[in-house]
């Protein structure tokens, strides 16, 4: 898990999901838009000088292996709780009942959940804006919530910020879900930086990683 380590390492990470859109002037002045699906993450992730060589010689191989080629899952805030804060769950629900959630539906931009076994009563807002979600462990894409969502003893329909992404061979339907800092991403590591060994017992990589999220 050397890209897992990177992050666990991480001095600074720049998360970049952003639409891809392109636009035009037309000839009578009007700005028209149009945007390329999906949105893909993209992080910056920067190491200070502090890892040891001695006992990270392993990371160093794994990271040669991987280069630029093959994915790794990685999270953030999962494998180090020092890091937690950036994905935390906002929301009213403990871990019992966010296993109870199902769900029924994902499409467009919405990913409806079946409530009816969530124990508790509980009351508030589900989610809130800007929480982190994912189908279960078999599935690759993680989504931020784009408005809060109150609970609802039935079922709610979860807004997310890019379309919901068929993935071959996995069924939707009756899945459970992963929030906070439980999601994760499949990603490259498209910009791998060299690195050096310097006093005493240091390494000192030349530049940022660049972690790509493989959409297949």
């Amino acid at each position: 898990m050397s890209l897992q380590t990177i992050i666990n390492n991480a001095s600074e990470i720049n998360i970049d999901r952003r639409k891809v859109t392109s636009s035009v002037v037309t000839r009578s002045g009007q700005l028209k838009t149009a945007e390329r699906l999906p949105s893909v993450y993209s992080f910056m992730v920067s190491v200070a000088d502090g890892l040891t060589y001695s006992t990270n010689r392993s990371l160093i191989e794994e990271l040669d292996r991987l280069d630029t080629t093959i994915e790794e899952e990685v999270n953030i805030g999962s494998s180090n709780s020092g890091l937690d804060y950036i994905t935390s769950y906002q929301g009213i629900l403990d871990p019992t009942q966010i296993g109870q959630i199902s769900v029924t539906s994902a499409t467009g931009g919405n990913i409806v959940l079946n409530t009816a076994s969530v124990t508790g009563s509980p009351s508030g807002d589900i989610f809130k804006k800007g929480d982190y979600i994912q189908l279960d462990n078999n599935y690759r894409y993680p989504y931020t919530v784009t408005s809060d969502v109150a609970f609802s003893g039935s079922s709610v329909t979860v807004p997310i910020h890019r379309g919901f992404l068929d993935q071959t061979g996995y069924t939707v339907s009756g899945k459970g879900i992963n929030v906070g800092k439980d999601v994760t991403w499949r990603v490259k590591a498209i910009q791998n930086p060299t690195y050096s060994i310097i006093p005493h017992d240091r390494i000192s990589f030349s530049g940022s990683f660049q972690l790509v999220e493989v959409i297949t």
